[in-house]
């Protein structure tokens, strides 16, 4: 797909970089991976919100309004040929003939309603990309897989790259900080209590949606 600027957009104003999923699920937090590094390692213009908003629903509808670019990174289903660890770049047509699926029905929906709504105020965002990567494994507490984990470099350097393309400011830090990755294998072991206590919460909240 072409990911290059339209050349009706003016220098964009609002734009977000969001991720979406569910860290406790595995592979499904790779989009909380990928802003996280992407906020540590690069500085963007005061334009640029980075938001980590988990799994909205219709709730994400508030954080597009009126924007002029969104990058959401999430994970996303495969197709045939593509195997974990992929990294597919999508536009917003992709999302709208299905040809990119975000990996849970509670994200694709949810994005898919906002829009509606936002295009029936006219306020929807001037463009939508989605940096998605194919999942491992998205079993419940098991952290991002190695598999995921280093294509999320690849992916935060994408992110990065497109902004740039729409002129918007963005560049590598000279000193990264140290991400917070708090719900990883690698950083803490959550007790067993607290994954039941976040598993029955993740339960409830995706049964009402």
């Amino acid at each position: 797909m072409n990911t290059r600027r339209p050349s009706a957009l003016p220098t964009p104003k609002h734009v977000c970089v969001i991720g979406l999923g569910n860290v406790l699920m595995g592979d499904d937090g790779f989009g909380s991976l990928a802003v996280e590094k992407f906020r540590c390692e690069y500085e963007c213009g005061s334009n640029v919100e980075i938001l980590d908003l988990g799994t909205p629903g219709l709730d994400l509808a508030p954080y597009l309004y009126g924007t002029d670019v969104v990058i959401i990174a999430d994970a996303v289903h495969a197709h045939k040929e593509e195997k974990p660890g992929t990294l597919c770049i999508y536009c917003e047509a992709d999302l709208l003939t299905q040809r990119a699926q975000l990996r849970l029905t509670a994200h694709d929906p949810g994005l898919q309603e906002s829009l509606a709504q936002l295009k029936l105020v006219g306020h929807a965002p001037f463009e939508l990309i989605i940096v998605g990567v194919v999942p491992e494994s998205c079993a419940f507490g098991t952290g991002i897989s190695p598999t995921v984990l280093s294509s999320s470099s690849a992916a935060v350097d994408n992110i990065a790259r497109l902004l740039r393309e729409r002129a918007i400011e963005c560049r590598r830090r000279h000193a990264p900080v140290q991400p917070n990755l708090w719900w990883s294998s690698g950083d803490r072991r959550l007790s067993s209590a607290m994954l039941r206590s976040l598993q029955t919460a993740a339960a409830q909240q995706e049964h009402s949606l």
